[in-house]
């Protein structure tokens, strides 16, 4: 049965009695302290395991007796009784063993205990019961070395078991078959656990557990389990404490095969590494090793963000695949975390990873001019302190095949704007090639197209008008549709007029427009010598055009 252990040095409590004469009488006087709590009304007893028994009443009490009965009949016989008891804890045990007459049967038998505590009167309780019935334990236990470390990494457990006999005090080996449970709470830098074993015990009386803890053991306990209701088990006792020798060191060094690494792909970690021995340096052979792309650090019990991992050669040496990720920015190699490592040792490998980005905004237009213009953002933050490339392109098959329109670079915000004379009908898209912080990525084509327009004739007649005199100004405007000139109706024209000696033009009239045959008809006034000319008002889908410039002498 379980019992609470209480180990505290002992003093003998004595009730205290005082004879006093009265009528040549000499009687017992009990001294009655002033009371200091409510009346005591919990008690129990427990059989320890070595044969004492505790009930529990404080140390103040002032005077206490245990009898052990012989049945739980009114005029059972007292088969022992005591009045020495000593504080175990912060309850009281008999001061001995309770001793039962020789030849009493083996059993459970009644507890009386009398007791007058202070400002109370003397009271009985009767509720004990006294386990008169061999006791079965552990005894004495040790491991066959004080700590492990990573050459001997395993330890055995020996321990015998004990039988003692309470009506002859004997105490002898247990039962061969007697079950023991070993309960190891095991912990290292890293975290904590426990394992629960149970073993048999031998003809001698002894067993033995083989452990490999891979940390320290410390306040494991033994005990008997399944003794059978013959039997009553001992508390469990506390195993040695095991250490760990954590004076292992290594180191290691490592390459990488290339420093610009896709997302996804291997980048292949070569190496060696070395353990410190007596005789120096020597190949750490069959240890696995691990590359990482986290910096490892001593809280960690795993290696975090695995790229990959081997087991080192009989030389010491590895080679193997890390799969690298978007957010890797180094490969770490380390050894799986061991207890026994003096330190956590890494090698660290540089890399880069191209990131993945996105065209936002992406605008590529086409002016009435001709001029191709692409702006956007990468919409990454910053490109700062090296700009990023980046190439506008253009295709005038289908998008088959791609030429070079304008190359430049972003500013540090990652922003572009590319301009570049194009074509009346292409397809046009920014490209960023590959680079150590982006990959190598492409917009999306977009088709852009005007119609070509021209002035295939232009006059003005009379060319020597009169001062403020008219003078016809006509012409034709032509598209081209499908690669063939066509007369273009209803093209809406600006005429202009430079005065002689005058670098600005000013517009006469914003209102000729062509007719079905793409003619244009205007009578203007000839103010003066000057030049004039036709300009074209390009609606959505068609280029700008302008006639050549006419000098007319006005007289």
């Amino acid at each position: 049965m379980p019992r609470t252990t209480r180990r505290l040095p002992h003093a003998l409590l004595r009730a205290a009695a005082v004879f006093a004469l009265s009528a040549g009488v000499t009687v017992p006087v009990v001294i009655h302290a002033p009371a200091a709590h409510a009346d005591w009304t919990s008690v129990t007893g427990t059989t320890e395991d070595d044969g004492r028994y505790t009930v529990t009443l404080p140390a103040s009490a002032l005077w206490v007796k245990v009898s052990v009965l012989s049945s739980a009949a009114a005029d059972a016989t007292v088969l022992a009784s005591t009045e020495e008891l000593t504080p175990s804890g912060s309850w009281l045990s008999t001061k001995n063993p309770v001793v039962l007459p020789e030849g009493t049967v083996l059993g459970d038998y009644p507890v009386r205990v009398d007791y007058r505590l202070p400002g109370e009167t003397t009271k009985r309780w009767t509720g004990g019961t006294y386990g008169h019935k061999p006791h079965i334990g552990v005894g004495k236990l040790s491991f066959d070395r004080a700590s492990t470390s990573w050459d001997n990494r395993r330890a055995v457990l020996s321990g015998t078991t004990t039988l003692w006999n309470p009506s002859t005090g004997e105490r002898t080996t247990a039962p061969a078959g007697t079950k023991v449970q070993v309960t190891l709470p095991i912990a290292n830098d890293a975290r904590s656990w426990t394992v629960t074993a149970v073993v048999a015990a031998g003809a001698d009386g002894t067993f033995s557990l083989p452990v490999t803890p891979n940390g320290y053991i410390q306040n494991a306990t033994a005990m008997v389990v399944e003794a059978g209701s013959a039997l009553d088990p001992d508390q469990a006792v506390l195993v040695p404490h095991l250490g760990v020798d954590a004076s292992l060191r290594y180191r290691i060094s490592t390459n990488v095969d290339r420093i610009r690494v896709m997302a996804g792909t291997d980048v292949r970690v070569t190496g060696r590494v070395e353990r410190l021995t007596p005789a120096g340096w020597k190949p750490f052979a069959g240890i696995p090793v691990v590359a990482s792309g986290t910096e490892p650090s001593s809280s960690h019990n795993t290696v975090p963000n695995v790229l990959g991992t081997i087991k080192s050669a009989e030389n010491g040496t590895f080679s193997f695949p890390a799969r690298v990720q978007y957010g890797t920015r180094a490969v770490y190699t380390t050894l799986q975390p061991s207890p026994y490592f003096a330190e956590r040792s890494y090698d660290m490998n540089d890399i880069v990873v191209p990131q993945q980005f996105s065209y936002n905004p992406y605008r590529i237009t086409l002016d009435a001019y001709g001029k191709v213009t692409a702006t956007g953002d990468l919409s990454t933050g910053f490109c700062d302190p090296k700009p990023e490339p980046v190439v506008l392109q253009y295709s005038r098959d289908g998008g088959r095949t791609w030429g070079t329109l304008r190359s430049g670079v972003t500013d540090a915000y990652c922003q572009y704007n590319l301009s570049a004379w194009g074509y009346s009908d292409a397809r046009y898209r920014v490209h960023h090639p590959l680079t150590d912080r982006f990959v190598a990525k492409t917009g999306t084509a977009l088709r852009l197209a005007r119609y070509e327009t021209r002035f295939s004739a232009f006059t003005i007649s009379p060319t020597r008008p009169v001062v403020n005199g008219k003078t016809t100004v006509s012409g034709t405007v032509q598209r081209k549709v499908g690669g063939v000139w066509k007369v273009y109706p209803g093209a809406k024209l600006t005429l202009l007029f430079k005065p002689k000696g005058d670098t600005q033009w000013y517009w006469v009239t914003k209102s000729i427009t062509t007719n079905t045959s793409g003619r244009f008809s205007y009578r203007a006034t000839a103010y003066q010598d000057g030049s004039w000319a036709v300009i074209l008002q390009p609606p959505a889908g068609y280029f700008y055009s302008e006639t050549k410039a006419i000098y007319i002498d006005a007289r």
